[in-house]
C-alpha cells in the first residue's frame, strides 16, 4: 500500500484499535537485460575452461566470499557463504562483478561485455 492508501484506511477506522505500522524497503528485482548479461559471463566462462555454468558461478561465488562448513550426518562439504548472486549487497554485487570481468581477462575468455551492460549490472545492486 502507498503511504496515501494506507492513511486514508486508518482514517476510517475505529478509534479503539493500536496500529503499528512498519515500512519496508522492496527488493529490486533484476530486469532481463541483467540476467542474460550474467548469463553472457558465466556462459563464456564455463564454454572457455570447460566447466558447467553452475560450478563456475559457485567456484565464482566461493572464491570471492568464502566457503563454510556444512555438516549433514556423517559427511561435512564445503559450501559458499553466498550462493545466489541476488543476495549480494550493492558492494558485494560491485566487487564480484569486477572480479568475474578479471578472471575473464586473466583467462583470455572471448567474451564482449560492453560498457552499458556493466553499468546495467552495477545498477542491479543499487539499493
Amino acid at each position: 500500500m502507498k503511504t496515501k492508501e494506507v492513511i486514508e484506511f486508518l482514517e476510517t477506522q475505529s478509534e479503539d484499535i493500536d496500529w503499528v505500522i512498519q515500512k519496508k524497503e522492496s527488493k529490486q528485482w533484476r530486469s532481463l537485460a541483467q540476467n542474460r548479461t550474467w548469463y553472457k559471463l558465466f556462459w563464456a566462462i564455463s564454454k572457455h575452461l570447460w566447466y558447467n555454468i553452475q560450478e563456475v558461478k559457485i567456484y565464482m561465488l566461493s572464491w570471492c566470499f568464502w566457503t563454510k562448513k556444512l555438516k549433514m550426518s556423517k559427511e561435512e562439504i564445503e559450501v559458499p557463504v553466498i550462493s545466489n548472486t541476488s543476495d549480494l549487497t550493492k558492494e558485494q554485487g560491485i566487487f564480484f562483478i569486477d572480479t568475474i570481468i578479471a578472471f575473464a581477462k586473466i583467462k583470455n575468455v572471448p567474451v564482449e561485455i560492453t560498457s552499458a551492460e556493466i553499468r546495467n549490472l552495477y545498477d542491479s545492486y543499487k539499493k
